[in-house]
């Protein structure tokens, strides 16, 4: 579906909103806030902030049309995604053969459902996870999005907990003994740093030098997932430890602690400074690793298409909180199933989800975050 064909359907402004002018500029006025658009009533509509060109749009549609001559430019020059979200998030309706529908009603009107979901085996598990979150119809969007990232995550068995019981046995099973997994660590350039974290972690953290690591800081945090097999993990952190430390832009790694971590798809996470350092580690690691048993990490972007090596893009961090790739992936996914469950369309909801989550910036065929990505997704709550 291209931009030029939504472009042409007839559009009106959501009659359940009402547009509300502010009455002072917010502190910090950029020129860019009009006032809000506010439900009218208990219609299970959010609130919006609402830009002047929202705003203009807005009051044009009331009376039904084709996209205003005005919007026509701005709308079409990121292929109509802007257009899309806006009926995607009710603020306007689109006419279908049933008439003037919004949200996951619309989708079939507004959205191209060809959405692949990733590449190789991380498609199949992304599509897949999403198949089992449309299923769980009853969950409420938060536990949902935990059922999503958890996705994969294999049993702990009796005999795993046997063979490590404790942090001490895991350290020598993934350091392929005798001195385990600090030591092989350590003499490969890297520094524990798991005492400095407030808190206890399913976790154990290092760092090329100590104090400085990749996660938690105010910018975006590059991260290559490497997800081998449970039996594939001392292999592939022999690898990861032995000359890794000196790839250039890397900041450390996280492994798992105890047994349980080896059982989740995302085992081992390696963070990195810029994108470029990141692409670097990954093509020297992926050569490194190449046939190791992969298990696969949901909605990750693919190094290697048998899922073994991928990587994300953590969000900035907002104040004092911080959220991974992944969970914020996970959080938008989930929202967009339930509100599936508001209304028909026959788009499947899994797919709404995957299109919906395009329009805000992650190219879902190889969940990539587009460039300015962050900006626009922390604008989705404005028009």
């Amino acid at each position: 579906m291209s931009a030029g064909s939504v472009m042409e359907r007839t559009f009106r402004a959501n009659p359940r909103y009402e547009l509300v002018p502010a009455e002072h500029p917010p502190e910090e006025d950029d020129g860019d806030f009009y006032g809000v658009l506010r439900p009218r009533g208990d219609c299970g509509l959010a609130v919006r902030s609402c830009s002047p060109e929202t705003a203009l749009l807005f009051l044009t549609l009331a009376e039904p049309g084709r996209v205003p001559v005005f919007a026509r430019r701005a709308l079409a020059e990121d292929g109509g995604r802007a257009l899309a979200r806006l009926v995607a998030d009710g603020v306007l309706e689109v006419l279908t053969d049933e008439g003037f529908r919004y949200g996951y009603a619309a989708a079939d009107a507004v959205l191209p459902g060809r959405s692949r979901g990733g590449q190789g085996r991380i498609a199949a598990l992304s599509v897949a996870a999403l198949r089992y979150g449309q299923a769980l119809a009853d969950l409420p969007a938060e536990a949902l999005a935990g059922r999503l990232y958890g996705y994969g995550h294999q049993p702990v068995s009796a005999e795993l907990l046997h063979r490590l019981p404790d942090e001490t046995a895991v350290d020598a099973y993934l350091g392929g003994a005798p001195g385990g997994l600090g030591e092989r660590a350590r003499a490969g350039g890297w520094t524990e740093t798991t005492g400095d974290l407030a808190g206890p972690s399913p976790w154990r953290h290092w760092s090329v030098e100590a104090g400085r690591r990749g996660w938690g800081r105010s910018g975006v945090t590059y991260k290559l997932y490497v997800s081998p097999s449970a039996e594939a993990m001392p292999a592939a952190l022999a690898e990861i430890t032995g000359g890794l430390a000196r790839a250039p832009g890397v900041t450390g790694f996280k492994t798992a602690r105890e047994a349980a971590g080896i059982c989740r798809p995302d085992k081992i996470v390696i963070y990195f400074d810029r994108l470029d350092d990141l692409r670097e580690g990954a093509s020297l690691l992926a050569g490194r690793v190449d046939g190791m048993a992969a298990h696969g990490v949901a909605f990750s972007a693919a190094v290697t298409l048998d899922g073994l090596v991928s990587w994300g893009a953590d969000p900035p961090r907002a104040g004092a909180h911080a959220t991974s790739w992944r969970m914020w992936v996970a959080g938008r996914l989930a929202e967009h199933l339930v509100t599936a469950r508001t209304a028909h369309s026959g788009m499947p909801p899994w797919r709404f989800a995957l299109e919906r989550l395009r329009l805000s910036g992650v190219d879902t065929d190889t969940w990539v975050p587009t460039d300015g990505m962050w900006s626009e997704a922390a604008r989705e709550g404005h028009g």
